[in-house]
């Protein structure tokens, strides 16, 4: 656990309370835990609906259904980064 913290830039402290849950991991930090484990950040959400109902949906849920980001991010044609955008969009979403 120890040489996660060194490879993504923090400590065994912080690696123990992100996987209890305690403290929430930056978009940067998941971003180069991916690269780390060398797996594709959309695999951290597997699993997880693609948007939840929550009452007062912010702005940028609005133009996501109303089919902004989604038109923009279809128009992404390499399929890894297109998995990576979104994984981060929904990492970002997440942080309210």
């Amino acid at each position: 656990m120890s040489a996660i913290g060194r490879e993504i830039g923090t400590s065994y402290q912080q690696v123990k309370k992100y996987e209890a849950g305690d403290n929430r991991m930056s978009a940067s930090t998941l971003f180069r835990l991916s690269h780390v484990l060398d797996v594709g950040i959309g695999d951290f959400f597997k699993g997880l609906p693609a948007r939840t109902e929550q009452a007062g949906d912010g702005p940028a849920d609005k133009t996501a259904s109303a089919g902004g980001l989604g038109q923009v991010l279809d128009r992404v044609e390499d399929r890894e980064v297109r998995q990576h955008l979104e994984g981060l969009l929904q990492a970002l979403a997440s942080r309210r």
